[in-house]
């Protein structure tokens, strides 16, 4: 196992709450700039991020993909992936930081899974709010804010409830990504496990079968469930995870290319070439000197 070499903050450097299960911290966004200067340059996260921008513009990049930061966009992160910004002197919001632990102490049969923005593997990271569509999420996010610099009694579990609000009322506003549908009941379930096992085993497993076999379905009907739901076929979800981490290695790791393809459970390093070069219009090599 190579070792990390991006930061990978934890809630704790930002001063939030002192004992792990009551990992929050809450921030204006020109405040949370000022004090924490090194979140400009690419970093992971171990917990959850919302950011919902209020004024200001720049760029934010995620997992080497670039967003055009404006007021009025949510962004969603997920413990693991990669992002860093440039922005005008002016950029202001408000950002929450919060564990799956914090999270689940209230709600200890709820997943932060159950929320579409947190598939990092399939969904869009941003939701771009229409005109009023912020109504519903300025007061509660006022709320967080007060309850935040508060002392009083059971803090934590009205900081838990009023997260539980707000993320309630963004999944209301989200829309799924281009191609994809609304799931509800099973197949939610199942596809969130699929996330869940394909995070945990994508450099081991590369077959649809070991996924399927796991969920208890047909390799057949997971992929249908997959494409209908997702617009990507199963074996789609699998290669995207697997160049995702690929791509972060190239740019942020001292490892040769066929270090990179040993890594990712690639023993054969021409077929993994050939992989990467079909997926991403380039060679591993080409795609590390144009993102250096």
């Amino acid at each position: 196992m190579q070792k990390e070499h991006l930061p990978i903050y934890q809630i704790q450097d930002f001063e939030a709450q002192a004992r792990k299960e009551q990992y929050f911290y809450f921030s204006t966004f020109s405040a949370h700039l000022q004090e924490h200067l090194f979140t400009r340059e690419p970093h992971k996260h171990d917990f959850y991020i919302i950011l919902l921008v209020t004024q200001g513009s720049g760029i934010h990049t995620i997992d080497f993909r670039e967003y055009d930061l404006q007021p009025g966009m949510v962004f969603f992160l997920s413990p693991g992936q990669v992002h860093s910004w440039r922005l005008s002197d002016d950029a202001d919001g408000f950002v929450v930081f919060f564990t799956q632990e914090f999270y689940t102490r209230e709600y200890p049969d709820k997943s932060l899974f159950n929320f579409p923005f947190f598939h990092a593997i399939s969904d869009s990271p941003v939701l771009r709010l229409s005109d009023g569509e912020d109504v519903s999420l300025l007061p509660v996010l006022h709320l967080l804010r007060q309850e935040f610099g508060q002392t009083k009694p059971l803090r934590h579990v009205m900081l838990s409830r009023l997260l539980d609000v707000l993320l309630i009322e963004l999944t209301r506003l989200y829309r799924p990504a281009e191609g994809a549908s609304e799931t509800v009941g099973k197949d939610r379930a199942l596809l969130q496990n699929l996330y869940r096992l394909l995070d945990a085993h994508y450099k081991e497993h590369k077959p649809v079968a070991f996924y399927a076999d796991n969920l208890h379905v047909t390799p057949k009907h997971l992929n249908e469930i997959c494409k209908g739901a997702l617009g990507r076929t199963t074996k789609e979800l699998l290669q995207h995870r697997v160049l995702l981490e690929a791509q972060r290695l190239l740019v942020h790791a001292d490892l040769t290319s066929s270090q990179i393809a040993a890594e990712l459970g690639y023993f054969d390093n021409t077929y993994f070439f050939r992989f990467f070069k079909k997926q991403v219009g380039c060679t591993p090599e080409q795609f590390r000197a144009a993102n250096r």
